[in-house]
């Protein structure tokens, strides 16, 4: 008898592809760089900040993907397993750079950037009212741990459920929930006197 082949989810493209470049069309794998170099990007720049290393880091999370043609399983979404190369990647970067701030915004004595220390030098103005707030949420995702961070990217941003979030940080779905938890409530301490500062 041959060797069983795991059929992926039905609706999942890249999980598709994954296959057929695994025997042999190299057309595929450019198909999936097509369709999730996009989500790469931006989940490393969601959690890095800006780096000047990102579009590096994007191409060898493909690399990585690439050489991981052979023991590929398409048990789950090609997303999921590509989103935790990501993540990987991310943070060997974050422990390479020693846990260097990654906000270029100016920082207090204590580490805290200025923007999430005076509410007033940065309340969001009417006209500008939602850059300004993309702009503090990106700072303030900064200032959570990298667990916290990638979990709340991954929800927020990208859509993934409790089970894919754990798929991807090798957790439990219960422990997802709880990292998702302890994000929303530092978000919120942080978030908060910008809103408070938005109705004087």
């Amino acid at each position: 008898m041959g060797k069983a082949v795991t059929e992926p989810p039905l609706e999942d493209r890249g999980a598709q592809w994954m296959l057929q470049f695994q025997q042999g069309d190299e057309r595929a794998f450019n198909h999936i760089v097509d369709e999730y170099q996009g989500i790469v990007f931006n989940m490393f720049r969601r959690l890095l900040g800006p780096h000047a290393l990102i579009e590096d880091m994007a191409q060898e999370a493909f690399v990585r993907l690439y050489r991981s043609r052979d023991r590929y399983q398409p048990s789950g979404k090609l997303a999921t397993f590509l989103y935790r190369i990501t993540y990987n990647l991310a943070l060997n970067r974050v422990r390479d750079d020693k846990r260097k701030p990654t906000s270029t915004l100016p920082r207090a004595e204590d580490g805290t950037p200025l923007a999430l220390l005076d509410p007033k030098i940065g309340a969001p103005e009417e006209s500008t009212h939602h850059q300004d707030w993309a702009d503090l949420i990106g700072v303030a995702l900064t200032e959570l741990p990298e667990n916290q961070r990638a979990a709340l990217v991954l929800q927020h941003y990208d859509g993934l459920d409790l089970v894919e979030i754990g798929e991807v940080l090798q957790i439990s779905p219960k422990a997802a929930k709880s990292l998702l938890h302890r994000a929303r409530e530092k978000m919120r301490s942080l978030l908060q006197p910008f809103k408070d500062a938005e109705q004087d």
